[in-house]
């Protein structure tokens, strides 16, 4: 008895890695409205709740613009034009943090997708997008940002 427990116990310590892996999506090879579905749901609930892994693409309707300081420190900001399931288009800020993602930057009407942690915002916002760089806690997949058809990061640990 006392064997199988112990065997129980290396299996579960050498599996747990694996069990807590975190996911890599794929970008889409198109932005349609389904894409921003999730998304849509998200701003419809109103949550104040962080969500982890919601997709969103839209077009960035100005340049990025830098956020410094902050006790995380520098990001950028890119505003996109988001077209939900329902037609509505609604502003969406994609939040790159410098030191986790590098310092990531866009220009009026360059496509963009991200991947990452959406929460509702406020003012010019109907939402935000952040985290989107290798997942950093349990339940998160593993983020990225495109922009231009230039993704980053590039590739996570353990892929």
């Amino acid at each position: 008895m006392r064997t199988s427990a112990r065997f129980g116990i290396l299996v579960l310590a050498f599996s747990a890695p694996a069990l807590l892996a975190q996911r890599n999506v794929p970008v889409p090879a198109t932005c349609t409205p389904q894409v921003n579905a999730r998304l849509a749901q998200i701003i419809a609930s109103q949550t104040r709740r962080d969500i982890d892994n919601v997709m969103v693409c839209g077009v960035a309707t100005q340049p990025t613009r830098l956020q410094a300081g902050g006790p995380h420190g520098n990001h950028h900001i890119t505003t996109i034009a988001v077209q939900l399931p329902s037609g509505q288009t609604v502003n969406v800020q994609v939040v790159t943090n410098d030191d986790l993602d590098g310092i990531v930057t866009a220009k009026a009407n360059d496509p963009v997708f991200a991947y990452g942690q959406a929460y509702v915002s406020h003012g010019p916002w109907a939402a935000g997008i952040h985290d989107v760089h290798c997942s950093t806690h349990p339940g998160a997949d593993n983020g990225w940002v495109v922009v231009a058809g230039v993704k980053t990061p590039r590739t996570c640990p353990h892929q």
